[in-house]
């Protein structure tokens, strides 16, 4: 069996796989705490979505049943339910979920990281990400916009395109995964460490990643961030933040879309989670 369907995944209490389907009965038995979650398909491969709440499991797992319904719902209450709803339509409604409530969870900062760590840890065993993380939809459909941008979406016609289909990036190298000061943690190649008050104009205008730290206090580090610009997105810190953090930035010009780079920096929050059992410091 696949680690990410396993009942201690990441050294977490998992609950057993039940029907997602809500005339089934069982999101009832879904705990009202605070929780991550993983969806899966009967007749597909991996993991559909990865999934967090700061409420309640049991009414955030009700929130994605709406994939259940005969239109396309909407990207509220629930971002992946429009893609949910696509993969119930191309492979049928045989949904499961299982879910987790750490004594961690009601901690905002470690609650997120964690699901950064799973998404992460995902990544790196498959090569891609869940099927319905980072706002995707599958190939052959248009996403619904939020309620008050009132677009139901659907099975796209043809010669109709959706952006959100489009491929993502393949995962880090993962090596130096547990040196997060490395200067090739992750398999990147990091430039030197230097002052944020010194962001300077050679900083590249390109796509990639960067990291920001305290050297008195590592870990963690401070924040990590991703940017189409990374020389105007290290001035706004530098403008923001303590002129005596250290910075170093890689470049990443294949991450030519927001999702490739929110899935990479996902990695890099999920690592340095893994490696520290923390969040950076300042990142949610």
């Amino acid at each position: 069996m696949q680690p990410y369907y396993e009942s201690d995944w990441l050294g977490f209490d998992w609950s057993d796989w039940v029907s997602f389907a809500p005339s089934d009965g069982y999101l009832s038995t879904a705990p009202t705490d605070e929780g991550l979650y993983r969806v899966r398909h009967q007749r597909t491969e991996g993991l559909e979505y990865i999934g967090q709440t700061g409420r309640s499991l049991r009414g955030r797992l009700r929130a994605l049943s709406g994939c259940y319904k005969p239109e396309m719902p909407f990207t509220d209450p629930h971002v992946a339910a429009p893609c949910l709803w696509a993969v119930r339509e191309e492979y049928g409604p045989e949904f499961e979920v299982s879910w987790i409530t750490p004594d961690v969870a009601p901690d905002r900062s470690q609650r997120l990281a964690i699901e950064e760590a799973l998404i992460a840890s995902y990544r790196r065993d498959t090569g891609e990400s869940p099927t319905a993380n980072f706002g995707r939809i599958i190939p052959g459909y248009r996403r619904s916009s939020n309620r008050s941008g009132g677009f139901t979406g659907g099975i796209l016609e043809e010669g109709e395109s959706e952006p959100n289909c489009e491929p993502g990036t393949g995962p880090l190298p993962w090596t130096d995964a547990d040196a997060i000061l490395s200067d090739s943690w992750m398999g990147l190649d990091w430039s030197e460490p230097e002052r944020l008050a010194d962001a300077y104009q050679q900083i590249p205008k390109e796509s990639g990643l960067y990291r920001i730290w305290n050297e008195d206090d590592v870990p963690p580090l401070e924040y990590i961030g991703q940017s189409g610009n990374l020389r105007s997105r290290l001035y706004r810190h530098r403008r923001n933040r303590d002129g005596d953090l250290l910075f170093s930035y890689t470049t990443l010009s294949e991450l030519d879309a927001a999702h490739k780079r929110s899935e990479v920096e996902t990695e890099l929050i999920g690592a340095h989670w893994l490696a520290c059992e923390m969040a950076p410091r300042d990142q949610f």
